[in-house]
């Protein structure tokens, strides 16, 4: 009886990110409904994470998700994970927005320069020297993850390694590329929190906060049916002398078409991004009714960009919408909250001008 009892103890150990009772059955932790580059399975004592490649959805990378302090043999030919994870390098604002959902800002040791954080709580880490930047001219070095504690470098993939990647596996660092941007169904991204919910053993908050989410998103699509004309919507803006718009297949592209717009670049393939050229998008403006993400805070700062702005239809109509007044927030929150992100579009496609929208303003 007592061997019995044992046994019984260990196997419920042995399912829990920690000593304590797990919060997910294996159905919560498999239902991944709308990604399909990430998946999480149940195993004997563990979850195993994997992360498909976007190009072939052959599995590319697979971690076990075990719980800290567990004696259970470690598997072999899989990268290691011990969970929770308490310190970690989220190198991507969208991952900031999906860890302050469930609660996981203080399990953010290291991120993107300050200049990018929207999040209080994090610009204070930063500002006390408690929490690490890295940046296009500031790369994580191994000694300073290493003297920071982090087991965890999360990265958005762009089909290289992390920097140095060698060398912090040598460290016992793992590095994770996160693909939640090529996700093409408009709720793929936000599913993505489920793994950090995984990381963090806050699986039951992450479900729960998607869900929710989810159920929003739902019924805002459906009233977003009643809009029976779709204006015609031109999206992106010059970042330097390259127009980048949304990929017909890209989920960006999807909540436009869900929120009642209808996107002119919504034949063209890919996930990611289009580049046509400013001529090209010159003309094409011109049977456009809305212009949405122009790269500008006000109409002003938008000429300053170029001032062939001036003659693009959607600006002379006054149809002009932009994030740039807060980016950081936009790009911290909208990822985690595309129900958020349809409500606007399907305001700005009704004209509903006094609507009070989340992330967009209507350039003056």
């Amino acid at each position: 009886m007592k061997n019995t009892l044992f046994l019984f103890s260990l196997v419920v150990l042995l399912f829990s990110c920690t000593t304590k009772k797990s919060e997910n059955n294996p159905d919560d932790v498999n239902g991944f409904q709308y990604a399909r580059l990430v998946s999480i399975d149940q195993k004997l004592g563990y979850k195993e994470l994997s992360v498909k490649n976007p190009k072939s959805l052959k599995i590319e990378n697979r971690y076990a998700l075990i719980p800290r302090n567990s004696k259970m043999k470690r598997p072999e030919n899989i990268k290691i994970i011990e969970v929770p994870v308490q310190n970690m390098a989220a190198l991507s604002t969208s991952f900031v927005g999906m860890l302050d959902a469930i609660g996981g800002i203080k399990s953010i040791k290291a991120t993107t320069e300050k200049q990018y954080i929207s999040n209080k709580e994090l610009v204070k880490g930063i500002n006390a020297g408690k929490v690490l930047t890295a940046g296009y001219e500031t790369a994580l070095t191994p000694e300073a993850v290493l003297k920071a504690k982090i087991p965890l470098i999360i990265f958005s993939g762009f089909g290289q390694p992390f920097p140095n990647e060698e060398k912090f596996a040598q460290l016992g660092v793992v590095c994770m590329a996160n693909y939640d941007w090529e996700e093409k169904h408009p709720l793929g991204k936000a599913e993505w929190i489920k793994v950090f919910g995984a990381l963090i053993c806050k699986d039951k908050q992450a479900n729960t906060y998607f869900n929710q989410v989810v159920e929003s998103y739902l019924k805002i699509k459906e009233e977003a049916k009643g809009i029976t004309q779709k204006k015609k919507v031109i999206a992106g803006g010059l970042v330097g002398d390259i127009w980048y718009a949304p990929a017909g297949g890209s989920f960006m592209a999807g909540i436009m078409k869900d929120g009642g717009l209808n996107y002119f670049y919504k034949k063209t393939n890919g996930t990611a991004s289009v580049t046509p050229t400013f001529e090209q998008v010159f003309t094409d403006d011109q049977s456009c009714d809305i212009w949405i993400n122009a790269e500008a805070s006000s109409l002003n700062k938008l000429f300053q960009l170029n001032s062939k702005f001036e003659y693009f239809h959607t600006v002379q109509k006054g149809k002009v919408y932009g994030y740039m007044h807060d980016p950081n927030y936009y790009w911290e929150y909208s990822p985690v909250n595309p129900h958020w992100l349809l409500e606007d579009f399907m305001h700005i496609a009704k004209g509903d001008t006094k609507a009070k929208l989340h992330f967009y303003k209507q350039l003056k």
